[in-house]
């Protein structure tokens, strides 16, 4: 499981989630905000995972931190490695859903209320579905609603895929093409958010400010997973009732 698919379930199922690029980056998003839990990856520029759970331990908000760390290595004595480094916990890659949850709410005191999860509900100004439906209806162009989001769905990984690419290999030219072709799918469906978020990095990379735009480009993944699974559900339900008629 990748951080990308790791990062969109935990959304699902109403956790808040930030994600960052590198373990001085995990250092700063501990200094500003407080947090419930850190999954750590161990192999990180600037900073691995062992130096920034250091540094996280050092501050007085980090002391009693969880701090689960993420390791490709299913060796012998890698958790206790991690435990010696200050870590709470370990999960190594690959991990089923099933035991990511385990991990991260596993650690609820059942007799405590419910901690409370900020929801991401798809409100019309951060998806508009049926915006972009009436818009189709209304032009008298509602026979391509269909086509239109089957596209989206077919075409939307792949140019996730191509924006990755680009952002992590420091092309800000291709950055810049690969997050305006995709703003544009976005916009015409009414994701709003996803095509904001893609302006970020649009935006960024014409700046030559990759840093940016690669951070960008990884809350863009997240957000363009959850729209994704949005909108498939969507067509799942346009297309179920015919497919039941006789």
């Amino acid at each position: 499981m990748n951080q990308q698919v790791a990062t969109a379930m935990l959304l699902s199922r109403g956790h808040l989630v930030d994600v960052v690029s590198n373990g001085r980056e995990a250092v700063a998003a501990v200094q500003r905000t407080t947090y419930d839990v850190v999954l750590m990856d161990i192999q990180m520029p600037e900073m691995d995972g062992f130096e920034a759970t250091h540094a996280i331990r050092a501050m007085a908000q980090g002391r009693n931190l969880p701090i689960i760390a993420l390791t490709a290595h299913a060796l012998s004595g890698e958790r206790e490695r991690c435990l010696g480094h200050g870590m709470t916990d370990y999960l190594a890659k690959p991990f089923e859903g099933h035991e990511l949850f385990a991990m991260i709410e596993g650690r609820r005191d059942p007799s405590a209320a419910p901690p409370v999860f900020a929801e991401m509900p798809m409100t019309p100004d951060r998806v508009d579905l049926e915006g972009f439906k009436s818009a189709l209806r209304e032009a008298g162009a509602g026979s391509a609603i269909g086509s239109i989001l089957d596209a989206f769905i077919s075409q939307v990984p792949g140019r996730l895929t191509t924006l990755e690419a680009a952002a992590d290999s420091g092309n800000a030219d291709a950055t810049t093409r690969a997050a305006h072709a995709l703003r544009g799918a976005a916009a015409t469906i009414g994701a709003h958010q996803l095509a904001g978020l893609l302006q970020h990095v649009e935006v960024s990379a014409q700046e030559g400010d990759i840093g940016q735009a690669r951070g960008g480009s990884e809350r863009v993944l997240v957000e363009a997973a959850t729209v994704l699974d949005f909108v498939r559900r969507d067509r799942d339900a346009d297309v179920a009732p015919r497919a039941g008629s006789v």
